[in-house]
Parts: C-alpha cells; structure tokens; sequence
C-alpha cells in the first residue's frame, strides 16, 4: 500500500506538503482556499486552487471547518466508521506449530472474547513468530477504553483458555486501535446506503469527495482507488467543458 504516496513523492514531490494539518477548506465561486498548520512549527498556510479533491477520511472531514452545503454536510455527518483493531503478538517460539502442529489459518471463538487470531502462513518452522489478532464489533469488549497494559493482558488471558502456553512464549506486543489515531479516529468507513453514495459522490460546489468512504468498498485499497478514477473523471470533464 505504500507504493502509491511513494510514487506520488517520486513524481510531485516537491508539490507534497509534509505535516500539514489542514484546518479549514473555505470555498467561493471561484476558488477554494486551504489553510494548513505546519505541526513542527504551529505555523498556519494558506493555499488558493481552482478546485479541491478532498481524500481525508469522513470521520476527520467531521471535525474540519468546511462550508459545504447543507445536503452535503449532512451525508458527511452521516457516514461512520469502524472501531476495529489489531494487535501483533510476537512469541519466543512457534508452539501453535511445535506443539500444536497448526500452520497457518484463523482462530476465532464465539464463547471467548478472542477476536479473531492469524497463524503466520510463511517462515515455518523458524525460531520465532507473531500472531496478529483481529478486534471488531462485539469482539473488541471494551479494549479500546482499556490501557495498552489492560489490552494486553485481556488478550493474553482470553487466548491462553485456547494456548496455554501463551503467557510463557510472550516476548512483546504491539497494537493499533484506530479510533484513537488523531488522523484516523476510525479504521475505516462503513459502505454508506445509496442515497448517501449518490450524495458523497457529487461535487459540491468546488469541492470533490474523492476518499474510500464514498464508494461501496470503503475498507478496501480498491475502493480508495475506485474513488480516485471516479474524481479524477469528473473533474476532467468538468475542466475539459471550460
């Protein structure tokens, strides 16, 4: 997934603007204006463009200070988010294969609060391993209002009743639960009923919704991708019309 912000740096990299926190996008009848906060020295930017394709993610646009119109604003504010997460376990030996004799694959349980476990599918046999854990829905059971302490050990008690071994074999964690990443705030978009795609997908005055949170796959790189050659299209046929 890093290959495509990579290959934007590598063709417009002089263009990117690196820490810049927007804060408002104000649009007229004949531009749109975005001031941006550069986090490493709190000074604020202004920038002028004909247009602007907005691709931040719907539960951080919320937040924004942008005069949509009212139809938009209010499909925006409609949209939600995921309050997945995941943790990475890594173990001091593989027992789930030395013991278990278990390669690769998925563990989930309706009786444990588990989420859902990943048996690394390569490198059998090697010293080493971690499983990924999975967290969504009912299966998160408060963990994201826990400390990364109280994550943790709730995670390691509920699946030692499957391993064991666990608690033995742990070496080190670590977790990213979205919701509390200040440029996330959510892992990714739910796929909005129609009438709101239909909405998000419009431009609203000068401004394009160009994020996965439009489209009907909004937790996948394709939809983000999806979204991009839709913009991109009507914008060009916008432009090309004079």
């Amino acid at each position: 997934m890093m290959q495509i912000p990579l290959a934007f740096q590598r063709v417009i990299g002089e263009r990117i603007r690196l820490r810049a926190e927007v804060q408002s996008v104000h649009q007229t009848e004949d531009a749109v204006e975005v001031t941006y906060r550069d986090t490493s020295t709190g000074e604020e930017y202004r920038e002028t463009a004909d247009y602007c394709v907005c691709c931040l993610p719907m539960s951080i646009l919320k937040e924004i200070d942008v005069n949509l119109s009212s139809d938009m604003a209010a499909a925006v504010d409609q949209t939600r988010h995921s309050s997945s997460a995941k943790m990475g376990l890594q173990m001091k030996r593989r027992f789930w294969e030395e013991d278990d004799g278990i390669f690769g694959g998925h563990l989930w349980s309706r009786s444990l609060q588990l989420g859902e476990f990943s048996y690394p599918s390569n490198d059998y046999f090697s010293e080493k391993g971690v499983l990924l854990g999975y967290y969504g829905g009912g299966n998160q059971a408060g963990l994201s209002e826990k400390s990364l302490q109280g994550r943790l050990d709730h995670v390691l008690t509920q699946a030692s009743k499957v391993h064991p071994q666990m608690r033995d074999e742990f070496e080190a964690a670590y977790s990213v639960w979205w919701e509390k990443v200040p440029y996330s705030l959510g892992a990714y978009g739910s796929t909005p009923r129609l009438t709101l795609r239909e909405q998000l997908s419009k431009p609203d005055g000068r401004i394009y919704l160009g994020s996965a949170g439009t489209g009907t796959r909004p937790a996948w790189l394709e939809g983000a991708i999806q979204a991009a050659w839709r913009t991109v299209e009507t914008l060009h046929e916008r432009v090309m019309r004079g």
